[in-house]
């Protein structure tokens, strides 16, 4: 099962909207994320979050208030889909508003729990998390394509292999080791103990 998470950022362009192909799956207001999909026309199942920026009026019946200090709307977000049991969640407006937020953005990705694919949508390409849970990730890069892997949390091993910087089992912390490698036209295969963010470019 596939879901879409709208966040309260920047509005996405309307190439961002296509690449994620919202058509046909539910969609998620994430707090005041759920008025920017309405007023691009798009129909919200539900607003999760702890509702401190979005019309409460409005969505009356179609909130999910989640109060946690200790986590951001989109980490709230992110645990209760994938408590839900959806295996694929794609999310959009995770950029603009301060440096902090975005940072947090992607810090929901290591403190969110494992068992789905999360992809995070930019203007510039996609982010993919990799969960230890995952066992290991393949995607086919195309030559000269630039990505990026960072490590979210402490990795004692990851594997980076069919790029043209290969990485065989070393220890990676959060740093810019992984910073622009290029795919070979091959499948890239990923592996981690930890909590990796490869950023794939368009």
């Amino acid at each position: 099962m596939r879901v879409v998470l709208w966040c309260n950022g920047d509005a996405p362009s309307t190439k961002v909207i296509e690449r994620v192909g919202i058509g046909g799956f539910p969609l998620f207001g994430v707090d005041g994320g759920a008025d920017k999909a309405r007023d691009a026309g798009y129909e919200v199942h539900e607003v999760i979050g702890d509702m401190d920026s979005v019309d409460t009026d409005y969505w009356d019946g179609s909130i999910r208030e989640i109060s946690d200090a200790d986590s951001s709307d989109l980490s709230k977000a992110l645990g209760f889909v994938i408590e839900r049991g959806f295996e694929e969640i794609d999310v959009l407006g995770v950029e603009g508003g301060s440096f902090g937020h975005q940072l947090g953005a992607i810090g929901s990705m290591a403190e969110s729990p494992g068992g789905s694919m999360v992809r995070f949508h930019h203007e510039s390409g996609v982010t993919h998390r990799f969960h230890p849970s995952m066992g290991s990730m393949e995607v086919i890069i195309e030559d000269g394509r630039i990505f990026s892997v960072f490590a979210l949390t402490t990795c004692n091993r990851v594997s980076i292999s069919g790029s043209k910087w290969e990485i065989i089992d070393e220890s990676l912390d959060f740093s810019t080791r992984g910073l622009s490698n290029e795919g070979t036209g091959d499948v890239v295969r990923i592996s981690a103990d930890g909590v990796l963010a490869v950023f794939l470019e368009d």
